[in-house]
């Protein structure tokens, strides 16, 4: 079956598509309706409890922690405009955001395959699509991929375009203006 082939902006909207899902999963009592002080929270309640491989990088990353500093005193005391820009991102306010918070937010939702360096050696993922027949017992599966495509040829009355599913198949296809 075909596969998507991941990159980092397939990792930020697989965060995003989460996040939204899950309405932040164990932490939806701080991320239903993120402000920034219910992320610093958020963040000082997970900070001594999720610690998978690559979280404390993460965290080092997003705070900037100095050495020997103890890490809760130094969330706590954090201007809360540095979680302005996570809040503006959940919240749909803006498209994107910076590596760093996108690494926090994965931490916050337990995104398992976190950070983007890991996402992008994991195996893809197949995404399926069920939809329905008329008879409700037949189920189709559908395959989400986003083809390689080209515009070959361009004239007055028709564009040329070819679509690179894999390395075998190849579609070409004549749109008439």
């Amino acid at each position: 079956m075909p596969m998507r082939t991941k990159t980092s902006v397939t990792y930020r909207n697989e965060i995003l598509e989460k996040y939204k899902r899950e309405k932040g999963g164990e932490m939806n009592c701080y991320l239903l309706e993120p402000t920034r002080k219910q992320i610093k929270e958020a963040c000082l309640w997970l900070l001594n409890r999720r610690k998978e491989k690559y979280d404390e990088s993460i965290l080092n990353r997003f705070f900037q922690f100095k050495e020997g500093e103890n890490k809760s005193y130094a969330i706590e005391r954090l201007n809360g405009d540095k979680f302005k820009p996570i809040v503006n991102f959940l919240t749909g306010e803006t498209k994107s955001t910076t590596p760093a918070n996108l690494e926090l937010i994965a931490w916050l939702i337990d995104f398992k395959s976190r950070p983007l360096s890991i996402y992008l050696k994991s195996k893809p993922q197949e995404y399926e699509v069920k939809l329905r027949e008329p008879n409700p017992k037949k189920e189709i599966k559908m395959i989400d991929i986003v083809p390689e495509t080209k515009v070959i040829e361009k004239t007055d009355k028709s564009i040329t375009i070819i679509s690179q599913i894999n390395p075998s198949l190849r579609i070409t296809t004549i749109v008439s203006l």
